[in-house]
């Protein structure tokens, strides 16, 4: 699967969505049309005309401004990303920290399923009035992602099972389903209030009409608006009706696609099936009770409402034909050929990076591996996720768990690329107690492995998430001024701060993705001058040979007059600057971005762990996750 592509391909399921949206609303102020046409006429002495243009404009304005106020409210509640959505449902963020055990196991197949894929960790949510299996992700990027599971998943599925369904929507996240699927939910938010206008309508009619006619007693004067508010609740339905056409129409060959990805992620098939057998053996399936599963039936696992509109317009296809697509034993021959077709078009089925061979694996190193590498992670390199969590020490692991603790750990972290000082301000701005904390992880940090480093400070993002936004305020200018001032050379600690900050400001900032300004590489020429040589000059004496082999794969495309910077141009202020407009680009540009600063480390075929850590801090800003051993 090529990351990039599959991102793209999501956004161009948005016009499918708009089509989709305009035909129903077009069906919807037709019917508002017709309906209210007929019904106010009849109070009206004189032929009925059929062809009304000012009813028409009043219509077409009324039902638009409903639809629209009712998608963005929705779209607005819906504003803080995963989260919002998680909550809305009535879920309950899982603390990091946790040590409730069917909670930790959950926790810890979420942080080796991210750590091996070089997404940031989400946070986890609990839906713990749910007794059905069914499972969730949301978002509007990989930086504001949430994982939800219901209470049923932690208590009928075991760790294999929970690990297929986590893969699952995991899946989702790397295809850039959970922007869209945020989107339609506020689509069918705006369709949904034709129906509850209807409900208001006729109660109101019904009651100050029987209050009228009990004053005058005459007939019931309000007949006309009851017809009204009766015939807009037929509408509303007739609405959902094509909302569940846009859901099904958007989100059934999405689910074979996730399965697909989530058995070559995990390499076993029997955990995914093993899920959706148990959700076919139940009788509710894996149905939500609470009142949003319909709108949001497209976000689940395994379908969350049942309709008699199912046969034609299910979210999800049959439960029987994803196991049987999944599990080659039950497939014959020919439907077996067809799957494993399916899966070589669109899943990275790569045997070397899906056992964490790849390139770490082989003499050469090979760009084009590590560019196939991005968005897919493989079996090898989950279980090496999993071994590497359990080589931290778990002091550390606890610290990155805990809010202030995890402050701490990502100061660490940043001094102890270098050794084993500090700044000469740093302890007054910190304070005693604080500062006390960093010296002491910076301590075992010293004495561990550098390829914990990273692993680290994503395992510390759900709980730095937690800080209000005063405290995030004080940690980001702490960080940055650390950052900048740690020396030119330490680009380490630069781009830690980089990768940190890009996870954390969704949280506390109303701006989730930053506006896409470029579209080609044309207006980057001084920004990617700046990146490819700051990274040349990482590379000891060959620079120009890191700077050559940089262009490669840009040749064509290439902004006019670029050249290789002296280093005092392309320093840490420099480089901020550069990152920041660089993250502002579309998904090819970033591609291509991505592109060149990969063939520039791999120049010398060898990749150190510094570089390697640089390459996944900055692929993490362009926000194109390389997985754990990708690099090496």
């Amino acid at each position: 699967m090529d990351f990039f592509e599959a991102q793209d391909r999501a956004k161009r399921n948005t016009g499918k969505l708009v089509f989709l949206y305009l035909l129903a609303v077009t069906g919807i102020i037709l019917s508002v049309y017709l309906v209210s046409l007929f019904i106010f006429a009849t109070q009206v002495e004189g032929a009925i005309s059929i062809w009304s243009p000012g009813w028409l404009f009043a219509v077409t304005i009324i039902v638009m401004i409903t639809i629209l106020i009712g998608t963005v409210h929705r779209v607005s509640q819906l504003r803080k990303g995963g989260s919002a959505v998680a909550e809305l449902l009535g879920g309950r963020k899982v603390n990091p920290s946790t040590t409730e055990q069917s909670e930790r196991r959950l926790m810890n197949i979420v942080e080796e399923m991210s750590i091996a894929s070089g997404l940031p960790v989400p946070d986890v949510y609990i839906l713990d009035n749910e007794e059905n299996i069914n499972a969730f992700a949301a978002g509007f990027g990989t930086n504001d992602a949430a994982v939800g599971v219901t209470r049923g998943c932690l208590e009928q599925l075991n760790r294999d099972e929970l690990q297929g369904v986590i893969a699952h929507e995991f899946s989702h996240i790397f295809n850039g389903d959970m922007r869209l699927n945020i989107r339609l939910i506020g689509v069918l938010n705006g369709i949904l209030l034709i129906h509850i206008m209807g409900m208001i309508v006729m109660r109101s009619a019904l009651y100050s009409g029987a209050m009228r006619s009990n004053r005058s007693g005459k007939g019931n004067s309000a007949l006309p608006l009851i017809l009204f508010g009766v015939s807009l609740v037929v509408i509303g339905y007739i609405g959902m009706l094509f909302g569940r056409m846009i859901q099904s129409a958007i989100s059934r060959q999405r689910e074979y696609l996730a399965d697909a990805a989530a058995v070559q992620y995990t390499r076993n098939p029997d955990g995914l099936a093993g899920a959706l057998n148990k959700i076919a053996s139940k009788k509710k399936g894996a149905e939500i009770k609470d009142g949003h599963a319909m709108e949001m039936s497209h976000l689940f696992f395994a379908s969350s409402f049942h309709s008699a509109l199912d046969a034609l317009f299910a979210t999800h296809p049959p439960i029987a034909d994803r196991i049987k697509a999944i599990n080659p034993a039950l497939q014959s021959d020919n439907r077996r050929k067809v799957q494993d077709q399916f899966k070589k078009e669109h899943v990275s089925g790569t045997e070397a990076t899906g056992a964490g061979r790849g390139v770490g694996g082989h003499a050469a190193i090979t760009p084009e591996v590590i560019l196939g590498a991005i968005g897919s992670i493989g079996a090898g390199q989950v279980n090496r996720a999993g071994q590497l969590l359990q080589e931290i020490p778990v002091s550390l692991r606890e610290a990155a768990h805990e809010p202030l603790a995890a402050e701490a750990l990502i100061y660490a972290l940043m001094f102890s690329s270098e050794g084993d000082s500090t700044p000469d301000w740093f302890e007054e701005k910190l304070g005693e107690e604080l500062f006390a904390e960093v010296k002491k992880y910076q301590s075992e940090l010293l004495k561990g492995d550098r390829k914990w480093f990273l692993p680290l400070a994503e395992l510390t993002l759900p709980a730095l998430r937690h800080m209000s936004k005063k405290q995030y305020q004080a940690f980001r200018e702490t960080l940055e001024k650390a950052a900048l001032e740690n020396g030119a050379e330490n680009l380490f600690a630069f781009a830690l701060e980089k990768m940190v900050i890009h996870q954390l400001e969704p949280a506390f900032s109303k701006n989730k993705k930053p506006d896409i300004r470029h579209h080609n590489l044309k207006s980057l020429g001084k920004e990617l001058a700046v990146l490819l040589s700051a990274l040349s000059h990482a590379s000891d004496k060959e620079s120009e040979k890191a700077w050559q082999a940089a262009l490669t794969p840009i040749e064509k495309v290439k902004p006019d007059g670029m050249e290789l910077l002296p280093p005092e141009k392309c320093g840490l202020n420099d480089l901020d600057k550069a990152l920041d407009e660089l993250a502002a680009s579309a998904n090819p540009v970033k591609k291509y971005i991505i592109s060149s600063v990969i063939y520039c480390v791999t120049a010398d075929q060898q990749v150190s762990i510094e570089e390697a850590e640089l390459v996944r801090a900055v692929s993490e800003v362009l926000d194109t996750p390389i997985p754990l051993g990708a690099m090496g």
